[in-house]
């Protein structure tokens, strides 16, 4: 019996498959995959998911030139009962562009979070979009790659650096 439900981004999922590029990296893949095998090996703890975050996190695995072996494996754990799946409903994706365009926050993390709001009791990102109000209104926001920001088509950062 799960406890609690929890969300993890796209970002922590990219970070712990992938080999590091750059010497700089390796501590925020060491902390991505550390994250996720201990999220894994506590048996109260359920991972929510939309479904369109189950093809993005396929997607960018693919990018990210993972083997497809290790992918197929990744697409059918998710059908374990680790995993609550939720549908993303036609009239949500209206509402969830319309926060978009207001926040300026592209649409890609409200369709990852927003179906899970009222579901998840923690969000897990390092992506700094997720410290938005709109996010932190569905539940808290941790960071476990701390002190690293991650964001999409940006180079990651440590917190506070100068850039």
């Amino acid at each position: 019996m799960f406890e609690k439900v929890i969300l993890i981004d796209t970002n922590i999922w990219h970070f712990a498959y992938k080999m590091p590029k750059e010497e700089k990296y390796i501590q925020i893949h060491k902390l991505a995959n550390k994250f996720l095998k201990d999220i894994f090996s506590q048996h109260t703890t359920q991972i929510g998911m939309s479904s369109y975050q189950i093809a993005e996190i396929m997607d960018v695995l693919r990018k990210a030139g993972i083997e497809r072996d290790i992918r197929k494996k990744v697409l059918k754990d998710f059908d374990n009962t680790k995993f609550k799946i939720v549908e993303i409903q036609s009239g949500q994706v209206k509402i969830y562009l319309d926060k978009s365009i207001v926040s300026n926050i592209h649409i890609y993390d409200y369709l990852v979070a927003f179906p899970l709001k009222g579901l998840v009791s923690k969000i897990y990102s390092a992506d700094d979009h997720f410290q938005h109000k709109d996010f932190k209104a569905i539940a808290e926001v941790i960071n476990p790659l701390s002190p690293w920001i991650l964001r999409e088509g940006k180079r990651p950062t440590i917190q506070n650096e100068d850039s």
